[in-house]
């Protein structure tokens, strides 16, 4: 009885142990069981969640891990192409083409019958047996010759913006100032057009595998299947703001590298390198957005050139600095003035000076000395040609980018917001130019609508009445643009979308003329006297130059042979108000490199 009381309590209280020997193995198999079963199918599952992150990882990043200097001259180059182990690279883009080792060394010219001859990036055919030769022409078609090997026959192809080898090397795509890209065949027959782009087309790129073309357009990224079908922006939610050039792929078709630059401004190949990531693979996922090869920071780079391992990727370093010097006549010297401006003028008092920091972009007034600098734009803005109002009040200025066209800006002296001078119409409008008397500004403009046929820019000169806020076109100035009003304000001179006449309009009689330079003309600005018209001119032996404005041949002023130049557009030049030259010295540095490519 004892033992069935204490088996009562046992039970209500929840104590109560078996001895059973059944029911202790039982508990230990199911112990068992679940250890057998629960390891396995943990590890199947990690296994799983591991093969499944291997499948869709991001695959390694491709980097530059080494940067070799191949030139010691400090020239601008372009890569251009690769043959065996010799690099080819134009120099100048006048100076013909050059060759040297892929490891580096002396280079030695390429003998070419093509005057000006300039090799485009890629454009050496897939063999290796002939070349696409530019004649470096003030035109944006230039004529396209095929050279069969260094120093052979010449053969003219076509006159083209920019060409590229079909990957067979059996015909070439071009690009023309009408907004097409045709193809030809290698032996300059069945020309036809492939697609019609409607704007002016630059670098293009053929895919290893045939099946697409890449090309800059408006400063963009573009892409179009190989036939001329399916024409598309590539990368338009990347970067808006970036300026994209110089795209080639490597020889896998694996990477496609090219350059952008953050500031979008217009002339300039000079940019940071990226990398498109177009690897197909069964594991592994490629970035979809561009990687960035380069980093941030002095040097810039132009004119990626892959070679035909992948391994390296030839490019154009380039350190842009500019010094602004001035010629003293008597001396026959330059001499520094204002540090790194360019895009001067000055207030007609005299006490004060506009200019742009170059590369910086920032539009500032100073005394005419320099001292007491005040800062008047900031990025995005990046001015050109800022122009001093006769009352010293306010300055006008055009923008430079290629993301969006130019506009023409006025900013008070003092500081401020800039505000849009003349906001209605499309198209570019650039160069304004007070009147003497500060009641009208003078600028140029292209409206989308009268682009030339063969990509000419097609200017017109307004005039914008600032008491009306009317705008009149002036008479005859059609295919003239960068207008410049002479002191009196009497005459309007402009120079012609060809770049070689200058055109003088009388606003007293109606009565226009123009001034056939027989070279080049950018540049142009009055003498002190109004007698004289001042240009720069870099076709053949470049120097500044001034003409009568009634005519006549042009004098040199100022020999710019062996002068290293720079500036948004390449060079720079104007006057001071006693007639003595200014012109933006390059002391940078630029020289080819092999960037070791590496993409695991």
């Amino acid at each position: 009885r004892a033992d069935l009381n204490r088996l009562k309590r046992d039970i209500t209280s929840g104590r109560v142990v078996t001895t059973d020997p059944n029911v202790r193995s039982g508990s230990q198999s199911k112990r068992k069981w679940l250890l057998k079963w629960i390891v396995p199918a943990t590890t199947l599952l990690a296994g799983v969640a591991i093969a499944f992150w291997y499948i869709h990882r991001p695959l390694p990043r491709p980097r530059i891990s080494k940067y070799t200097q191949l030139t010691f001259d400090g020239l601008g180059k372009g890569a251009a192409g690769i043959d065996g182990s010799r690099l080819y690279f134009s120099l100048d883009y006048v100076n013909g083409i050059r060759q040297m080792s892929m490891s580096g060394g002396v280079s030695e010219p390429v003998p070419i019958e093509v005057p000006k001859a300039y090799l485009y990036p890629g454009g050496i055919s897939p063999d290796g047996s002939s070349w696409l030769v530019f004649s470096q022409v003030r035109s944006p078609e230039r004529p396209v010759s095929i050279v069969h090997e260094p120093g052979g026959a010449v053969r003219y192809l076509t006159d083209a913006i920019s060409a590229i080898w079909s990957p067979d090397g059996k015909s070439v795509a071009y690009s023309t100032g009408d907004g097409n890209i045709n193809l030809i065949q290698s032996d300059g027959t069945g020309a036809r057009t492939l697609a019609v782009v409607g704007s002016e087309v630059g670098w293009l790129s053929w895919s290893p595998d045939g099946k697409t073309i890449r090309f800059v357009k408006d400063g963009r990224p573009w892409e179009m299947s190989s036939d001329g079908s399916n024409v598309h922006e590539l990368l338009h939610n990347w970067g808006p703001s970036y300026s994209t050039c110089c795209g080639l792929w490597t020889e896998d078709g694996e990477f496609f590298i090219f350059g952008a630059d953050p500031r979008g401004l217009p002339g300039n190949n000079l940019n940071e390198l990226w990398a498109l990531d177009e690897r197909h693979v069964w594991f592994g996922k490629p970035s979809s957005e561009p990687v960035r090869l380069t980093s941030p920071g002095p040097f810039r780079w132009g004119n990626p050139l892959p070679s035909k391992d992948g391994k390296k990727i030839f490019a154009d370093g380039f350190v842009d600095r500019g010094e602004l010097v001035r010629f003293y006549v008597k001396s026959g010297k330059f001499e520094p003035f204002l540090g790194d401006a360019e895009s001067v003028d000055f207030s007609r008092d005299g006490k004060s000076v506009a200019y742009v920091s170059y590369p910086g972009g920032i539009l500032w007034k100073a005394n005419v000395d320099g001292s007491n600098p005040v800062q008047l734009t900031q990025p995005p803005i990046y001015p050109v040609q800022p122009r001093w109002s006769p009352d010293g009040a306010q300055l006008v200025f055009m923008t430079a980018s290629t993301s969006a066209p130019s506009k023409v800006y006025v900013v008070s002296s003092e500081g401020g917001s800039p505000r849009l001078l003349f906001a209605e119409g499309n198209g570019e409008q650039d160069f304004p130019y007070w009147s003497p008397d500060g009641r009208r500004v003078a600028f140029s403009r292209t409206p989308d609508s009268l682009r030339g046929a063969h990509g000419n820019l097609a200017g017109i000169i307004y005039i914008l009445d600032l008491a009306t806020n009317h705008v009149g076109i002036l008479a005859g100035s059609e295919g003239f643009w960068a207008p410049r009003w002479s002191a009196d304000g009497r005459f309007i001179e402009a120079e012609s979308d060809d770049a070689h006449r200058l055109k003088i309009f009388d606003l007293v009689t109606q009565r226009a003329w123009v001034l056939g330079t027989g070279m080049e003309a950018d540049w142009h600005a009055w003498s002190r006297n109004g007698r004289f018209i001042y240009f720069l001119s870099v076709e053949g032996n470049p120097g500044i130059f001034r003409i009568t404005t009634q005519g006549g041949k042009p004098e040199m002023v100022v020999d710019l042979k062996g002068f290293r130049s720079t500036g948004t557009f390449g060079w720079y030049f104007t006057l001071d108000p006693t007639d003595a030259p200014l012109v933006l010295h390059f002391n940078g540095h630029d020289d080819l490199y092999a960037l070791t490519f590496e993409k695991k």
